[in-house]
């Protein structure tokens, strides 16, 4: 068996160049040692430092053919890469199981994507199967509409009657009680008499629309207390109610006690309490407000009907994000581990490469290289070779040596 020669070899440019090969590329016989080799094929190219590379590779070579004649070192050698291989082998079946792990768990995803795909659609489809009412929808708008328009209303008839009860200056027109209450003016004369009168009478409205959202928000609590204060509030915005009412009663009554031929009492809180004027006053803004905060809450109740199917969609639409991205984790850990198991291969291929060659260590071919570079050596002391050629020679042998690899494998040639 011989094998590849592994290293470029540059040619002599001596004389001796066309004899050379035939002179290195004999092995040194058994009962010589390579230093004794060395000294001889010093002696056959005048130890020429043009011969010494190719001498030294085919020193090489024939080092590597005694390894490799020795079945029972490349057996040992070869059990670690063997082992090595049946180490990938199993792990290369472990990848394949989590590839296929991995690849269940995302068909399980998929599926459940299209699950919650499909109940969203049904959702959409049929809401009352989450609210329970199928005119839950339109309850909601309709209680919109009603709850804007009385909240124009709450505004324009607060706002008229707090200026009349507050800033008005009755007069002989203003005895109609309509007129009283729903003063068209009232904001652009509250403006003119200064701007903290615009402020009050443009707020006052909200402390009755406070009213109902206070209604609202203590019917949500549990505990019994919410109904005192309800109660509470009710009977603190009916005594505003009905202060109000009193101002712009009393006011309407002043003005007739004027213009009265016959003489007139003057107005307390039992006459106007029994004037039909002061109730409607009352009935025109409690009662509607408290309607309004009823109106209000309805809708709230509804849109949490309506919020509940929202809930139920977006809670869906969360669930599919999760499972995409899940899903998107998979596919990078089928990608690496696949990425893993080619590398594993591409390894494999390699080892069994060494497998069906020879694997040669620098500490086998060291010594000798070494030894027969002494013969060499002697040669060239011997023959008088001057330092220079001696160091030059021995620059080339460095050189050898870090050209070969500190551990490799060398193709048979069959």
């Amino acid at each position: 068996m011989a094998l590849k020669n592994i290293f470029s070899t540059k040619k002599p440019d001596n004389a001796f160049a066309n004899n050379l090969q035939p002179v290195i590329q004999q092995p040194p016989p058994v009962t010589r040692t390579y230093q004794q080799w060395g000294l001889t094929q010093a002696g056959n190219v005048d130890a020429s430092p043009n011969a010494l590379m190719p001498c030294l590779q085919a020193t090489y070579l024939a080092i590597c053919n005694t390894i490799a004649a020795n079945k029972a070192l490349q057996t040992q050698r070869k059990i670690p890469v063997r082992q090595k291989i049946a180490g990938l082998d199993a792990d290369n079946a472990n990848i394949d199981n989590e590839i296929i792990a991995a690849k269940d768990k995302m068909a399980l995803n998929d599926n459940k994507i299209k699950q919650l795909s499909d109940e969203i659609s049904q959702i959409k489809r049929n809401p009352e199967e989450v609210t329970g009412d199928a005119s839950a929808k339109a309850s909601f708008w309709i209680g919109i509409i009603i709850i804007a328009l009385l909240t124009v209303y709450l505004f324009v008839f607060y706002s008229s009657a707090a200026y009349s009860a507050f800033l008005k200056n009755f007069t002989e027109d203003d005895t109609n009680i309509m007129n009283s209450i729903f003063d068209a003016q009232a904001i652009t004369n509250a403006f003119n008499s200064g701007f903290g009168n615009l402020i009050l009478i443009l707020t006052i409205p909200a402390v009755f629309l406070g009213l109902g959202f206070l209604i609202h928000k203590f019917s949500e609590q549990e505990n019994k207390s919410k109904y005192y204060k309800i109660a509470g509030l009710v009977i603190t915005t009916f005594i505003f109610d009905c202060l109000i009412a009193y101002h712009i009663v009393a006011g309407i009554y002043s003005i007739e006690q004027v213009g009265s031929f016959q003489e007139m009492p003057d107005m307390t809180v039992g006459m106007a309490v029994q004037q039909i004027n002061f109730w409607l006053i009352i009935f025109a803004g409690f009662i509607v407000y408290i309607i309004w905060g009823f109106v209000f809450d309805f809708v709230m109740i509804e849109y949490q009907k309506l919020n509940k199917v929202n809930t139920a969609i977006k809670n869906r639409e969360k669930a599919i994000k999760q499972c995409e991205s899940a899903c998107n984790g998979l596919r990078c850990q089928i990608q690496q581990l696949q990425t893993k198991k080619n590398n594993n291969t591409g390894e494999i291929n390699k080892l069994n490469i060494a497998l069906a060659g020879i694997i040669v260590y620098m500490q086998d071919v060291a010594q000798d290289i070494n030894n027969f570079f002494t013969g060499w050596l002697t040669y060239m002391q011997g023959a008088g070779k001057t330092q220079e050629q001696i160091n030059e020679c021995t620059e080339i042998r460095n050189r050898f040596f870090t050209s070969i690899p500190q551990h490799q494998t060398i193709n048979n040639n069959n």
